[in-house]
């Protein structure tokens, strides 16, 4: 029999936690766990992030929340300064004992601003290198080198502790000499409820006619136009099946769906768009089949952590922030991205070829995985044990 895990000692009362994100969306979407688990063991939790039609939520919920302006997309450097000044402002007030920081701005922001709360523990938590990593563009790499600049000085004064999702992420910023590698950890994405998904409520995959699902940001990073036209060649070719599509463009990359495009999708015989799309156990109830085909600089995508603690098939990419998700053959395919869309084409003809019971089989298979590599209570304990090293 195992031994049980030797339980962390509890925060002195008082003690406070100050989380900081871009948006209330994403603390509620990603991080509401951690942030109930953290108060559950005594932490003294607080809130800070830009509105995004989420602040209500999470003040029903009694945290103590205030607003920043901290989007992501924001380049007028007036209003950059702005933020963070507030940032500074807020830290000179609350002076917490750990400041947990959530994406690359917020890191930026929160590790400058350190010389203000002396005895806060900085932990940040990179969930993926984004746009800004990727992009050849001259405008965003010379972005790219002012950013990598700040960093190195806010990481040094702050002697933050970061979080990245994949070793790929870890390992470029210890090549670049941003910090030393003890003062990093790899901890995969913000892990998954699996008690919010029960795969027994899911409606059986019909033979011959397999319930395929797209969620995500419709950029072309993230595979939405390889999806496309590997659906439009498999229907070309006389195969049956039902896509849906959920997610929206992403307005200022230049690599999004246009309006028009969108509007197209809307009436499109082929696929049922959906849009933004909050219900995700509803609708992976009624989902054979998730398809991920990103090449994004990103964090674990959630959608596909949610993908096997519902009991779907996974098709997505063999890139850092999907290691571990696939089993190969036996709960879904990695495809590569060079080899789009004719290689995910292949992937999910052999899931139309493959008969009733092998779908459940394989979505049986997503299920453990979730549930030994990714529950998110698993996850959250080595996050709040950070809390508590320095």
């Amino acid at each position: 029999m195992s031994t049980p895990p030797t339980p962390r000692p509890a925060p002195r009362k008082g003690k406070t936690v100050l989380f900081i994100a871009n948006t209330d969306w994403y603390l509620f979407n990603f991080r509401r766990n951690l942030i109930r688990q953290a108060a559950q063991e005594g932490w003294d939790v607080r809130l800070a992030c830009g509105e995004a039609g989420y602040t209500r939520a999470l003040a029903d919920e009694g945290r103590p929340l205030e607003t920043l302006p901290l989007n992501s997309r924001g380049s007028n450097p007036i209003r950059e300064l702005g933020a963070l000044y507030r940032v500074i402002r807020l830290f000179r007030k609350e002076r917490p004992d750990v400041a947990h920081l959530f994406t690359l701005k917020c890191v930026l922001y929160g590790c400058l601003a350190a010389p203000f709360s002396r005895n806060t523990r900085f932990i940040g938590a990179l969930t993926g290198m984004g746009y800004l990593f990727t992009s050849n563009q001259l405008s965003v790499r010379l972005l790219k080198q002012l950013v990598i600049a700040g960093l190195r000085v806010g990481l040094k004064i702050s002697r933050a502790h970061l979080i990245f999702q994949n070793e790929f992420d870890r390992q470029e910023f210890v090549d670049q000499k941003l910090l030393p590698l003890e003062r990093t950890s790899v901890i995969r994405g913000s892990g998954v409820d699996c008690s919010a998904f029960n795969p027994d409520n899911r409606q059986p995959p019909s033979n011959g006619h397999l319930r395929l699902l797209f969620c995500g940001r419709l950029i072309e990073e993230k595979g939405i136009r390889d999806y496309l036209a590997a659906t439009a060649r498999l229907k070309a070719e006389g195969w049956t099946f039902t896509s849906r599509i959920a997610g929206e463009p992403y307005p200022g990359n230049p690599s999004s769906l246009s309006e028009a495009e969108v509007d197209e999708l809307r009436v499109h015989k082929d696929h049922e768009f959906l849009g933004h799309y909050t219900d995700m156990p509803g609708l992976l109830a009624i989902t054979d089949v998730v398809v991920l085909p990103t090449f994004y600089r990103e964090g674990t995508p959630k959608v596909l952590l949610e993908a096997l603690a519902a009991g779907c098939v996974v098709i997505t990419t063999p890139i850092p922030a999907c290691e571990g998700i696939i089993d190969e053959g036996q709960n879904g395919f990695y495809v590569d991205p060079r080899e789009e869309p004719r290689q995910l084409g292949k992937a999910l003809t052999k899931l139309l070829d493959a008969t009733n019971e092998e779908i459940v089989r394989m979505g049986s298979h997503s299920r453990a995985i979730a549930k030994a590599r990714f529950e998110d209570r698993t996850v959250n304990d080595q996050t709040l044990a950070l809390y508590l090293a320095g």
